[in-house]
């Protein structure tokens, strides 16, 4: 299939999301992914349906908190995330694996001390 072609699909999730939310009907609730977890486990421990899960509301309370987005990541959290995935990237090791963990140690005291741009 051509990229120009109207019904193209090329296969990711966002593709799938944004198709699912441009064929709705409307005024129907496409929910994000961890509302859409949180629904399916409360369907399934309660057995009652979506709509009946929305009308009550400590559900409709709780589905509103999934959606919401998390809080963003303070200076240093982002920094441990940076790293290890430089670092992961490079090695092509999983961050649990002991080089990768040896490599962070060095690394992390680089960053301590001020040297800011590691590799």
């Amino acid at each position: 299939m051509c990229e120009d072609d109207e019904y193209y699909w090329d296969d990711t999730p966002k593709s799938y999301i944004r198709l699912k939310k441009r064929y709705a009907k409307e005024g129907e609730h496409i929910p994000n992914k961890n509302e859409a977890k949180l629904l399916r486990k409360l369907m399934s421990d309660t057995g009652l349906t979506e709509s009946e899960l929305r009308s009550h509301k400590t559900y409709r309370i709780m589905l509103s908190d999934a959606q919401k987005v998390k809080t963003k990541l303070n200076k240093k959290e982002k920094a441990i995330r940076d790293i290890t995935k430089a670092i992961t990237k490079k090695l092509k090791l999983a961050k649990e694996h002991p080089l990768v963990q040896a490599e962070f140690k060095k690394q992390w005291e680089k960053y301590s001390k001020g040297h800011y741009y590691l590799f």
